[in-house]
């Protein structure tokens, strides 16, 4: 019976506000020829429609005002205002420009409402569907110097522990520093944010603290990943890549309705497989291997034209052989690249799958979002796990189990986009609970006998822990139009979070039975923030937007469970504070992107491992780094067929206070003047790529030749900086021939074959990614 009542009240209001104006308008090229199938879009809306054979289209809207997307195939997406007052009749007519005469007009949700990018004033990059292509995007690795100041951490033929680091700020515990998003739900650690790239539409990258509307741990940056959603057009596609070291990827995907205007789904699967790059010198065979599968099913539910429903589920399912495939020094990687030598098979597992509802009600006075979301993520690894000897030893290894559950719910009500007025508004709340279960088995093997006579060995220690974790926010953000071109913005939010742990370690010794080796602890601790947030912007003309900000950042705090004083089991949330000014201009008929920086980033209370008194490591808020740097992002189009992407940073990032424990000095030491890790002073990356089209070709045939230059400059791996990567150059280059329907491609990454380190950290090194090379072949509809 309620929940008749509730769907009769969600019809009443449906009617009530239904849309009435029919408005027509016509879609076509410079030489006014008729675009079929070409998309026309509501932005902040349910409403969409498609042009027909003759490029007319219709949509019902009601007074107001409306930003339209139009998106066509091989043409640039158009954004534009319209206003409608009363009952006047509305033609709309859009000239489309080819895609390589214009640049697009990228829509992104980075302030959770759908707008022009260069309308937002943050720094902000976006990479769409075709540029995630173009780029040859299959997981978060391809993604270092994409955007200005983006580093991503690589970890070998890992699929976990890959993450990123936004102006000097990364993680260095299971907290993200820079939080990642996939279709609006949290990805709660670096171990189960998912690295893989299936049917993705769009990424942001929103450099700074963006605690405001993104809250805990969006304390460097944010990355949103937001895969396909389906509508009233049938799309399809299906991709076979095959390359050198064994390399077969397999990716197919379809979209489109079930019932027309009602009732859509999408779904996607993709297949990985890649043989072995390091050679074992223990076994004399390949030590690695990487196998993955993931999947995507989304289905989109509109019971009337205020009210969308959309479910996605996503599941991602790893299995690699050879994984942290480290050596103990630097010297080591160089001397012998691509070897290993170990009595370990390092399999490592991970399972991971999301689920999330989103309803979204779009009203006269208001608009309302609500995202429930469930997590389920298991990582473990076979055997003996992990060599920590790096040697054909039976020494030391380790074999982690870690699961994790999180249930996560938002609310969200904001001003709709189609009123008018000076202010702008959105509020909401957010609440999650998190449990975690984590067994880790240290293996002490026959032979750690040699680094310790006295301990006993063989034997096995199993540390288990439970962990449970809530927390609960309230945000809220407003903008006021100061004058006709001056805009002003303020935001805050308030989290607070409560962590609880338990913990005991068992001991195994064989023959002998599981005994217990410390008995169970329980720890607690709580924190709280608030994350303020203020813009001030103003547009000199129409495609040029200056804008000043200051924003705090915040990370949340955790638990040292092996703390002996009780004062230093809580370690303290870190917090950050960004003040930025961002120039951002459009020239030459949207053929000239130009967006530049300047930030000044304070990162107070950084969380570091350090042993205090050179024994016991626990995680402390012993930094204080500071780094001011400049930001360019340009976009050319220099003549027809042409188009030039450039991204180049420079950051100063420096310790104000780093206290950690000298071995030399046998005390705790202020290393200020150093500089954070993994975070080069200058990076850059510069893509070039030429298309010729046929243009007498009835099946739009075309080719294309492309290359990518990235330059990294010196970046260390110790906060002590004593171990440190030199600055080094990739060259990728792709090629191919394409149609309407069909392109096959050729590409090779790493042209020159360069060996750099790629991982570094606590004696242990890795290289990064030697030359693949391989084709590509891919089909839609």
């Amino acid at each position: 019976m309620k929940l008749r009542i509730f769907f009769t009240l969600i019809c009443f209001c449906s009617a009530a506000n239904a849309f009435g104006q029919v408005i027509r308008g016509t879609v076509k090229t410079k030489e006014g020829n008729p675009v079929h199938l070409a998309t026309v879009s509501v932005l902040n809306n349910n409403l969409s429609t498609a042009s027909g054979k003759d490029g007319r289209f219709t949509l019902n809207l009601s007074s107001g005002s409306y930003q339209l997307s139009v998106t066509a195939v091989g043409f640039a997406t158009q954004i534009r205002s319209v206003k409608i007052e009363g009952n006047d009749n509305i033609d709309l007519n859009f000239v489309l420009q080819q895609s390589s005469q214009e640049l697009n007009e990228v829509m992104v949700s980075a302030e959770k409402k759908q707008q022009n990018v260069q309308n937002v004033p943050a720094a902000v990059s976006v990479l769409d569907r075709k540029a995630i292509q173009e780029y040859r995007l299959w997981d978060i690795t391809n993604l270092t110097a994409i955007a200005p100041n983006l580093f991503t951490v690589e970890h070998g033929n890992s699929t976990s522990s890959n993450f990123f680091n936004i102006r000097g700020v990364m993680g260095f515990s299971n907290e993200q520093a820079v939080a990642t998003y996939v279709d609006g739900v949290y990805q709660s650690d670096y171990f189960s944010a998912p690295p893989l790239f299936n049917d993705v539409e769009s990424i942001e990258i929103l450099r700074g603290p963006q605690g405001t509307l993104y809250g805990r741990n969006a304390f460097g940056g944010v990355v949103n990943i937001t895969t396909r959603q389906p509508g009233n057009t049938l799309a399809g596609f299906a991709e076979m890549t095959f390359g050198n070291y064994g390399q077969q990827r397999y990716t197919a995907g379809l979209s489109g309705p079930i019932v027309k205007d009602k009732l859509f789904a999408s779904g996607s699967f993709s297949y990985n497989h890649r043989g072995s790059i390091y050679q074992n010198a223990f076994t004399n065979s390949g030590f690695d291997r990487r196998e993955d599968y993931s999947g995507n099913f989304s289905l989109r539910y509109l019971p009337s034209a205020r009210w969308s429903l959309a479910l996605n589920l996503k599941a991602e399912n790893d299995n690699d052989r050879g994984s942290f495939p480290w050596v103990g020094s630097i010297e080591d990687v160089f001397s012998r690249p691509y070897q290993v030598n170990t009595n370990n098979t390092n399999i490592e597992r991970r399972k991971n799958s999301n689920a999330s509802l989103a309803a979204n009600y779009y009203g006269k006075d208001f608009t309302f979002t609500a995202v429930s979301s469930y997590t389920d993520f298991h990582g473990y690894y076979e055997g003996r796990g992990v060599d920590y000897d790096f040697s054909p030893l039976d020494a030391l290894s380790t074999a982690p189990d870690i699961c994790q559950r999180v249930f996560a719910q938002e609310l969200r009500f904001s001003s709709p986009t189609t009123a008018p007025g000076k202010l702008k508004w959105v509020a909401g709340a957010y609440g999650f609970t998190q449990k975690n279960h984590t067994d880790a088995p240290t293996f002490y093997g026959i032979d750690y006998l040699q680094f310790d006579p006295a301990s006993g060995a063989p034997f096995t220690t199993i540390g288990v822990s439970d962990g449970r974790n809530k927390g609960y926010a309230f945000f809220g953000q407003a903008t006021y139009t100061l004058a006709e071109k001056l805009d002003f913005t303020a935001g805050l939010r308030y989290d607070h979070e409560s962590r609880k742990l338990g913990q005991y370690t068992d001991l195994l010794k064989d023959p002998g039975p599981v005994v217990l080796f410390s008995p169970n602890q329980d720890f607690s601790a709580q924190f709280n923030a608030y994350t303020p947030k203020f813009v001030l912007s103003y547009k000199l003309q129409e495609h040029m937007l200056l804008y000043g900000s200051y924003a705090r950042g915040f990370r949340s705090g955790g638990l040292n469970t092996n703390a002996t004083d009780p004062a230093k089991v809580p370690y303290q949330p870190e917090h950050s504070d960004n003040y930025e000014i961002g120039w951002k201009n459009m020239f030459f008929q949207n053929r000239l992107k130009l967006n530049l920086t300047a930030f000044y980033l304070q990162q107070h209370n950084q969380q570091i491992s350090t042993a205090m008194d050179g024994i016991n490591a626990l995680i402390l808020n012993v930094g204080e780094m500071h780094n001011k740097g400049l930001e360019l992002e340009l976009t050319a189009l220099p003549v027809k067929g042409l188009q030039v992407d450039w991204n180049a940073s420079y950051s100063n990032a420096r310790y104000r206070s780093l206290l950690l424990y000298s071995n030399d000095a046998q005390a705790v030491v202020d290393f200020r003047g150093d500089q954070p890790i993994n975070t080069p002073p200058v990076s850059s990356m510069l893509a070039a790529q030429y298309t010729y089209g046929f243009a007498r070709s009835k099946q739009h045939l075309s080719v294309y030749l492309r290359g990518e230059y990235r330059y990294l400059g010196k970046y260390y791996f110790d906060f002590i900086n004593d171990k440190y990567q030199p600055g080094y150059s990739l060259f990728n280059l792709k090629t191919g021939i394409s149609t309407g329907r069909m392109e096959l491609s050729g590409w090779m990454r790493n042209v020159t074959d360069t060996r750099y380190v790629a991982y570094g950290s606590f004696g242990s090194f890795l290289l990064g990614m030697p030359r693949t090379y391989g084709l590509s072949l891919t089909t839609r509809i």
